[in-house]
């Protein structure tokens, strides 16, 4: 058996061609585990405007069609040999009752197709896929329509900027790696890590004195990067402690190294100014590749 008991997919349409419903079983195949699809269904605005009497029948009887439509989407999959089962939500709050219902299930991983979220969508609301990954306290991935079966190539981004808590910050970096390597050991794929750091506030009148210290902290924020890097065997070679803002870096170095899948964690919000700075919601947003959001509280318990 594998790293992984039983993968939700959660699909807001019945699409054929559903990459996370892909990667779903692509990873039910390789590590044995068992796939549970859980269809949401939203009316259309047609029937939202109708009168309300009609607007309940109408809703009923389209329901009943996805209903019908997702079963015969997951019964083409079943000659697979993987276990596979479907259920559907149809709710005023749908976003509420699939976290809820999440929470009931307690998968290993949750895997959501990608929808595209602008900044502006953030700041006047929140997206389901950031309301996802903030609310379940596991691994929520997004998939790209274009993304292939299983990642080859796997890049964890891991942050040692200077912290109130290091070692709660050293054990989630250390989380992060695990989570990662899981990942790569059921796809036999190639791990990489990385860490993007920015030292553009440093300033000093002498151009001198501002070069030493950019040398100096830039040695302080390696040293735990190496240090995390040599506890969990990761390959020189693979080891990447790039200079930029983190979301540039992580786009760039998925294009260099032709990365499939992201493994990052997920930091609560506090306030407007982390809602607009949080590098895992601003990928989200906008994926390069497939991203592998890690809840803090699972990156915590994680075992080598």
């Amino acid at each position: 058996m594998g790293q992984y008991r039983q993968l939700l997919v959660l699909l807001t349409e019945v699409d054929p061609h559903s990459a996370a419903l892909r990667r779903a079983l692509a990873l039910a195949h390789v590590s044995g585990a068992s796939v549970h699809v859980l269809g949401l269904f939203e009316p259309s605005e047609e029937h939202l405007l109708r009168e309300e009497r009609l607007n309940e029948a109408d809703i009923e009887r389209q329901y009943e069609r996805y209903r019908i439509q997702l079963a015969k989407l997951v019964d083409r999959h079943r000659a697979s040999g993987i276990v596979l089962t479907v259920d559907s939500l149809s709710a005023e709050d749908i976003r509420s009752q699939a976290i809820d219902y999440i929470g009931e299930l307690q998968p290993d991983m949750v895997i959501k197709d990608s929808e595209t979220a602008s900044a502006l969508m953030r700041l006047f609301g929140t997206p389901l896929d950031c309301a996802l990954m903030r609310s379940f306290k596991g691994i929520t991935q997004f998939v790209p329509q274009a993304a292939v079966s299983l990642p080859r190539r796997i890049l964890v981004a891991v942050d040692t900027a200077f912290s109130e808590a290091p070692a709660t910050q050293e054990r989630f970096n250390q989380g992060l790696v695990r989570a990662a390597q899981a990942l790569a050991l059921q796809c036999d794929a190639q791990l990489h890590l990385l860490c993007a750091y920015n030292l553009a506030g440093v300033f000093a009148s002498d151009m001198n004195v501002t070069q030493a210290w950019i040398e100096e902290m830039r040695k302080a924020l390696q040293e735990p990067f190496d240090a995390l890097a040599d506890a969990e065997g990761v390959a020189l070679d693979r080891r990447h402690f790039v200079e930029g803002g983190p979301v540039q870096v992580i786009r760039e170095q998925v294009q260099a190294l032709d990365i499939d899948a992201v493994v990052m964690g997920v930091v609560q919000p506090k306030g407007l100014d982390k809602l607009l700075g949080d590098t895992t919601e601003r990928l989200v947003g906008r994926p390069p590749c497939s991203i592998f959001a890690v809840h803090p509280d699972l990156a915590g318990t994680w075992e080598a």
